[in-house]
């Protein structure tokens, strides 16, 4: 079961937050583990357990119970139990012949991609898109000839209106009232640290950022 969690947590953070190579996922969910946990719970370590959860040898996964506990969280469960019995649900399906099985999957894949294919079409010049300029995303036409195509990412207007690069200073304030943070960072193409206003990822690096804490306050910015 821990393998399924896990393959879940993946699917569910390259959906939702947008993330797409496993380095930048397990960066994630490793963050998120930490921060609910109060338990360190490395990159890398999850990134192995990914690679044996989806390798064909059936390498054995067993995660710490914290993460377990946290991952659970994340996918909207209480607990490992409940996780299990809404799993075990959605196992129950009718018994369909396999040849029957497949070839609905198939034609429904063939149809999904000729729509993709229309859809693609009609809408890249319609379609939002927005670059990183300076220290602010900025709404721009859809221009291959004026921007590469990993600079411009698709629009999303919390990005545009929040998502800012800023400097800190040590009289600056760095958490609301109720202690959560105010600020992210990211080590930059220079290995300088760069600093946030939100969460997500580094324009120029791709990595998830980080939410600030009185060590890097310290380290970094009141030295």
């Amino acid at each position: 079961m821990h393998k399924k969690l896990l393959k879940e947590a993946f699917e569910k953070a390259k959906k939702e937050e947008g993330l797409i190579k496993k380095t930048h996922i397990a960066e994630f969910l490793s963050d998120y583990i930490t921060e609910n946990s109060g338990e360190p719970y490395g990159e890398k370590i999850i990134r192995i357990h990914y690679n044996n959860a989806i390798a064909i040898t059936n390498e054995k996964v067993v995660l710490k119970q914290f993460a377990v506990i946290c991952l659970c969280t994340y996918l909207g469960h209480d607990d490992f139990n409940g996780y299990k019995k809404k799993s075990e649900v959605k196992t129950r399906v009718p018994n369909r012949s396999f040849l029957a099985k497949h070839k609905i999957k198939a034609l429904s894949i063939a149809i999904l991609a000729l729509l993709l294919i229309v859809f693609s079409a009609l809408t890249i010049n319609t379609q939002k898109w927005m670059v990183w300029e300076n220290d602010r995303f900025t709404e721009v036409e859809f221009n291959t000839e004026k921007y590469r195509l990993n600079q411009l990412k698709l629009y999303k207007e919390d990005r545009i209106l929040s998502f800012r690069k800023v400097t800190l200073h040590c009289d600056s304030i760095f958490f609301n009232a109720n202690k959560s943070v105010r600020f992210w960072y990211g080590k930059n193409t220079n290995k300088g640290i760069d600093f946030f206003t939100a969460v997500g990822l580094h324009p120029k690096t791709g990595k998830t950022l980080k939410p600030i804490t009185p060590y890097m306050i310290k380290k970094y910015i009141c030295n």
